[in-house]
This record gives structure tokens, C-alpha cells and sequence, in this order.
């Protein structure tokens, strides 16, 4: 089956999760949206081929339909049959968080189970929900509730001692949990993230730390960024009303949830007690820091250097700190993400 995954016209809407990466590289759940679908036709035993062109697929999916475990893919002939299906419908950038615990629930079903174990020596485990332990996973003497759904810890996981954790919950591959973390459901941490503190219904991508103390919740974190300690979101206005947050395609402010914390692009530094009020929006390559004791702002765009002046980042010197971050985690910035980088930059300050 070759399958075209249509994001075309999502790239705006979720803004800035979208900075770098296409809207089916997003993770909700355990999976992105793209190996989700992979994952289901792995179970029901078919194969696809994605496709860059409509034209040649025989199915063409809209990427913000997300498949749950009861979709039966030999069914979506057409579109009439996909939209009669059960798919969760993700709208806007908050709906990514808003579902990331119901999905944590679905790709339970999807997951490959064998390298997992369901007990672990140094894990004092109650509740009904499963846990899920890699077999190569670090646990130190840990406390997990799956009262409320499932929690798993996936290859290489390094969970230290007196962590606190409650499901649904996923801890990507490589990640470290800091002494005395507490993580609430909802929650889901990428591959080589470092956590600490206070998580709760938010979700971290790939290499990004939140290391230390500070309350982040309803929020989505993109990947290299790095929290300072005593970093907080709030998630919740004190009048419980709506919260108006940044239209990247409006270029306007607009009256979003009643619960969200704060959106995150990639490759963002906040430095030590930084507060994000709730609904704030953070553009990527950003650095979040004031000298003057100034609140973040609700909008910051991207390549923001501080708070106190409107100031651009500069290019030589964003560089070479991605280079150097990157660097801590054994990785390195590609030739095509440092075009793509630059090329930003241009766009954005001519």
C-alpha cells in the first residue's frame, strides 16, 4: 500500500513546533504521527511505502487524523471509509498535548513488547495499568502508579532513585530521570532528554533538558532546548478563564484553552527562575534570559537574544552554541539542518 501523508497547510498552525520538522515528525503518544502509522500496518500485517507525490499513492491520508489501534487499515479504500474510522483529529498546536495521554494508551497496543519486562526489582509498583521496563533500561529504587495508565520505560532509560512516576507515562530511549523527580501522567520525555523537577501532561522532545527543579505542565518542549533551574510554566490563569494565545497565521493573539502552559520551539535556553506565563508561545533559536527582572513575554520570535532589548540573535554565535550543545550529547548539527538554520535567519532578519 503506498500511503502519501498529506501535512500540507499544517506547517503554520503549529507553529513552532513545525521549525525544523514537518508536522508527521511530531511526537504525541510514544510514536510520531508518521511511525504510528508505520506501527499499525506492522501489527496488521501489511506493507506500505510512503510516497512524496499524491499522485502515485493509493491512499492519501491527512497527517492531523491520528490513527488509534481499532483502525483497520484494509478498510480506508477511500476517503468516505477513512473519515467513518476512529481517528483522534488533532486542530490546533494545543491538541498535540491535549491527546498525549490517550495515545499514550493506544501505542501501548502498537508497541513491540518483547525487550520489556513487567516487574522490576527496584520499581515499587502499584496500580492496575502495566509497566513496562526495558530490559537494558537503569533503574534505581523508584516509586511507579499505573493506577491511572500505563508507564514505560523504554532502552537505556535511566531512572535514579526516588524518582516518583505516574502513568500514562513514556521515558524515550537514553533519558535520564533525575533523584526525586515527580512525573505525572500525560507525560512524555524523548530520546537522551534530561528531567528533573516537577512534569506533569507535557511533552519533551528529543535532547532537550529540564534538569532541575520548577513546574512545567500542559506544555510541548521542542527538541535542544535546555530549561534553567527553577524554570516555570504556568498552565492556568487565576480568573480559570480562556487563554488567549499567539495565531502564528493570523499574526494575532487568540482565545485558546483553559489549561496550557507553554510552547516551546527547537534549539531554546532559558537561564535560572525563568517564568512563562500560561499560553506563552517561544519561537525557536531562542535565547530567554533579562537583566532587569523582565517577565517573558507571551509571543517571543524567533532568533529573540533576552528580553530587556528587541535584539537578534547572531548567527556565528547561535551556531556555534548549537555546535556545542550538540556536542554534549554526541551529536552534530547536519549540513542540511545548518542551511536550514541560515536560511531562517535570512528569512527572518534581512
Amino acid at each position: 500500500m503506498r500511503i502519501f501523508l498529506d501535512d500540507s497547510g499544517l506547517h503554520d498552525s503549529f507553529y513552532p513546533l513545525t521549525t525544523l520538522r514537518s508536522f508527521k515528525e511530531l511526537r504525541t503518544g510514544i510514536f510520531s504521527v508518521q511511525d504510528r502509522w508505520s506501527c499499525l500496518a506492522k501489527k496488521q500485517h501489511i506493507s506500505i511505502e510512503w510516497v512524496d507525490n499524491p499522485d502515485t499513492a493509493d491512499l492519501i491520508v491527512p497527517a492531523d487524523r491520528i490513527p488509534t489501534d481499532e483502525v483497520n487499515l484494509h478498510t480506508l479504500s477511500n476517503q468516505e471509509a477513512f473519515i467513518k474510522n476512529c481517528f483522534i483529529h488533532i486542530q490546533y498546536v494545543w491538541d498535540v498535548i491535549r491527546y498525549n495521554a490517550i495515545l499514550i494508551h493506544e501505542d501501548v497496543k502498537l508497541m513491540d513488547k518483547k525487550p520489556f519486562l513487567q516487574d522490576h526489582p527496584f520499581a515499587q509498583h502499584i496500580g492496575e495499568h502495566p509497566m513496562y521496563v526495558h530490559e537494558n533500561a537503569i533503574m534505581e529504587h523508584c516509586f511507579i502508579n499505573t493506577s491511572d495508565g500505563p508507564v514505560i520505560i523504554d532502552e537505556s532509560a535511566h531512572v535514579m532513585s526516588g524518582a516518583m512516576l505516574r502513568g500514562p507515562l513514556y521515558i524515550g530511549k537514553q533519558a535520564v530521570v533525575k533523584m526525586g523527580s515527580q512525573l505525572y501522567g500525560g507525560t512524555n520525555i524523548g530520546m537522551a532528554c534530561t528531567v528533573g523537577g516537577e512534569i506533569k501532561n507535557s511533552i519533551i522532545h528529543a535532547f532537550s533538558n529540564k534538569g532541575h527543579h520548577g513546574y512545567l505542565g500542559d506544555s510541548y518542549i521542542g527538541s535542544w532546548c535546555n530549561l534553567g533551574a527553577g524554570t516555570t510554566s504556568s498552565n492556568l490563569k487565576n480568573t480559570a478563564g480562556a487563554i488567549r494565545m499567539w495565531n502564528h497565521q493570523e499574526k494575532q493573539f487568540k482565545v485558546g484553552p483553559s489549561k496550557i502552559g507553554v510552547i516551546m520551539g527547537d534549539h531554546v535556553k532559558t537561564a535560572i527562575d525563568t517564568g512563562f506565563n500560561s499560553g506563552t508561545m517561544v519561537s525557536s533559536f531562542s535565547n530567554v534570559f533579562t537583566k532587569n527582572g523582565k517577565q517573558a513575554p507571551k509571543f517571543l520570535p524567533m532568533f529573540s537574544w533576552g528580553l530587556d532589548d528587541q535584539v537578534f540573535y547572531k548567527l556565528d554565535n547561535l551556531l556555534e552554541e548549537i555546535n556545542r550543545w550538540m556536542e554534549m550529547k554526541h551529536q552534530r548539527l547536519s549540513d542540511a539542518e545548518r542551511e536550514k538554520i541560515i536560511s531562517l535567519y535570512k528569512f527572518y532578519n534581512p
